[in-house]
C-alpha cells in the first residue's frame, strides 16, 4: 500500500534498520527451494544439469539478499509505522497501530541462536493480510515493537474500546505432562511417517523398497525358527510387530507435541487473547476479540478417556492463506479438561453463554437422512464385490446393521441452540463434536431442503460466518422440522439486520 508521506516521515522520525544479518534470513528463505535439489546431489549422485543450473541461479541470491537488507527501512510514529521497501519498484506502507490486528513473533532455531525474531503485522484485508513483514529484527526490539503496538489505543465504537483496562491473565498453561497426553491423543506420529516415506521416495524410490525387501528376506531365512512354535508364533509374531508400530508412532506423536506446544501459555486482557509456545521454533502472537467467529469444541474416543478436550476459533482474517502460520483457525486449547475449556469459553463469550443449559433435539426422522444415503451407497459397492468375488462380495451389506445403530444413535445424541445470543450444535457420539458462534458474529443465514427433506418435513438452516468453510465446516443446524427450522431462519435473519 502506498501513500502519501505520512507524520512519521513529516516529523522527521530517524528511519530504522533491520537487524545485521537480516540479508542472511532473506537468503535462506529464497534458497529453501533449492535443498531438495542439493542433498539430492550430494547423498544419492542423482541429478542433471537443470538442478546444477538451479543452484547457480542460487548464487545470483546472494547480492539481491544483501540490496533487499539495504533497502529496508521503517520508522515508528506516535500511531503508526511506516515501512519503505524496494530495489527497482519503490514501496511505503503507511500502517496506523489502530489497523494492525496482530503483531506476531517467530524464531527458529536460528532465530533463537542468533536472538532475532522475525515480526510479521496483519491488518487482516486486501489480497494479502500480512502488509508488514520484517525478516529480521532483534528480539528485544521485536518484543518493543510489539508492546507499542498492542499498548495503542482501539478505534471509538468498537466492542473492545468500551471495555475497561486489565491487566494480562492466563488462561491456560499446559504443562509438560499434558503434551505428552496429547501425543498419546493424536495421530501425529501416524502422518509424520507418512510424510518420511514420501521424502524417502523423493530422494531415492528404491530405498523403502529395499527396506521391505530385507525384512522379508530376514524373515524367509529365519522361518524354520519362527515355525518351531506352530502357528500361533507368528500370531503372536505379528502382534508383537504391530505393538512396536503403535508405541513407535505414538512415541513420535509426543516428541511432536512437546516440539510445537512446549511452553504453551495462553493468556487474555481486554482486547486480544495471545499464545506463546514451541521448543525449537518460538512462536509469539496474538488473537484480537472481535476477530473470533466461530469456536469448535471438539472430543475424540481416546480423548473421552483421557477427560479431555481441544478447542480452536475461527478468525476473521484476509483472503490469502498461503502462510502456514497465518491459518484462519487459532489452537485455543490443544488439550484441556473441562473446567480448562470452561474458563477460557468464560472469559471470551458473555457470561451465561456456555456450557448450554438445554438442548433441542431435532426431526425424529432425523437419524432416516443420515443412514440412508451411505446404506444406497453400499447396494451399487456390494454388486461389484459379488460380481468379482461370489459370494463373498456380500460382506459389505453387513455394514448396513452398524449404519442402522450408529444414525439411531447419533440422532439421539445431536441437538441444537439458540438462546443467550449464542447459536450452538453438537453432534457426535463415540467422538462428540460442538460448534458455536455468537448470534451478531453470523453474517448470512439461509434455509435448504433436499428432496428427501421435503419428503420427510425437515430443512437445515446454515449459518456463515467471516470465513466459513476455509478452516471449518459451515455451522449448520441440521434435519429440523421444517416449521422449526423457519422459526429459526426468521429469528437469525433478524438478529443480523438488527
Amino acid at each position: 500500500m502506498t501513500t502519501a508521506p505520512s507524520e512519521a516521515l513529516a516529523a522527521g522520525i530517524p528511519e530504522l534498520r533491520l537487524h545485521p544479518l537480516s540479508w542472511l534470513f532473506e537468503l535462506f528463505n529464497v534458497l529453501r527451494q533449492f535443498i531438495v535439489p542439493i542433498v539430492i546431489l550430494l547423498f544419492t549422485g542423482r541429478g542433471d544439469r537443470y538442478e546444477l543450473w538451479g543452484l547457480l541461479g542460487a548464487g545470483i541470491m546472494v547480492p539481491l539478499a544483501v540490496a533487499r537488507y539495504c533497502s529496508f527501512r521503517y520508522r515508528i510514529g506516535g500511531d503508526r509505522i511506516v515501512i519503505r521497501s524496494g530495489l527497482l519498484h519503490k514501496t511505503v506502507r503507511d500502517i496506523a497501530f489502530t489497523r494492525i490486528q496482530n503483531v506476531t513473533l517467530h524464531q527458529g532455531l536460528l532465530h533463537r541462536l542468533m536472538n532475532v525474531a522475525e515480526v510479521r503485522l496483519e491488518t487482516g484485508g486486501g489480497e494479502d493480510k500480512e502488509e508488514g513483514r520484517m525478516r529480521v529484527l532483534g528480539f528485544a526490539e521485536a518484543q518493543a515493537l510489539q508492546r507499542i503496538i498492542r499498548s495503542s489505543e482501539l478505534p471509538a465504537g468498537t466492542p473492545d474500546a468500551e471495555a475497561p483496562a486489565a491487566e494480562e491473565q492466563v488462561l491456560l498453561q499446559l504443562p509438560t505432562r499434558e503434551l505428552l497426553k496429547l501425543g498419546l491423543i493424536s495421530n501425529k506420529g501416524m502422518l509424520l511417517v507418512a510424510a518420511g516415506i514420501g521424502g524417502a521416495y523423493q530422494f531415492n524410490w528404491e530405498l523403502p523398497q529395499a527396506l521391505f525387501e530385507q525384512v522379508g528376506g530376514w524373515l524367509m531365512a529365519h522361518r524354520d525358527d519362527l515355525g518351531t512354535g506352530g502357528p500361533g508364533t507368528y500370531v503372536l509374531g505379528g502382534m508383537l510387530v504391530l505393538l512396536a508400530a503403535f508405541t513407535l508412532l505414538r512415541l513420535i506423536s509426543m516428541l511432536q507435541a512437546l516440539l510445537h506446544y512446549h511452553g504453551f501459555v495462553l493468556r487474555s486482557d481486554a482486547h486480544r487473547l495471545s499464545i506463546t509456545r514451541g521448543l525449537l521454533s518460538r512462536f509469539n502472537g496474538s488473537l484480537p476479540r472481535t476477530r473470533i467467529q466461530a469456536w469448535t469444541l471438539q472430543q475424540g474416543w481416546l480423548q473421552r478417556r483421557f477427560k479431555r478436550y481441544a478447542l480452536r476459533v475461527d478468525a476473521a482474517a484476509g483472503s490469502n492463506q498461503k502462510h502456514e502460520q497465518l491459518e484462519s483457525h487459532w489452537a485455543l486449547a490443544p488439550i484441556a479438561d473441562e473446567a480448562g475449556i470452561a474458563h477460557i469459553i468464560g472469559a471470551v463469550l458473555p457470561a451465561g453463554s456456555w456450557p448450554v443449559a438445554e438442548w433441542q433435539p431435532l426431526h425424529p426422522n432425523a437419524w432416516k437422512r443420515r443412514f440412508k444415503v451411505p446404506a444406497f451407497f453400499l447396494l451399487p459397492v456390494t454388486a461389484v464385490c459379488v460380481f468379482w468375488f461370489g459370494v463373498y462380495g456380500l460382506l459389505p451389506l453387513l455394514g448396513i446393521p452398524w449404519l442402522y445403530v450408529q444414525s439411531k444413535i447419533w440422532a439421539r445424541h445431536a441437538g441444537y441452540a439458540h438462546a443467550n445470543g449464542l447459536i450452538a450444535v453438537r453432534e457426535g457420539w463415540i467422538g462428540k463434536h460442538w460448534r458455536f458462534a455468537q448470534t451478531r458474529k453470523v453474517q448470512a443465514v439461509y434455509l435448504k431442503q433436499s428432496p428427501f427433506d421435503r419428503r420427510h418435513g425437515m430443512a437445515t438452516v446454515f449459518c456463515d460466518t467471516v470465513n466459513a468453510g476455509m478452516s471449518e465446516p459451515t455451522l449448520a443446524v441440521r434435519y429440523l422440522p421444517f416449521d422449526e427450522a423457519v422459526r429459526l431462519h426468521d429469528e437469525m435473519a433478524a438478529a443480523i439486520a438488527q
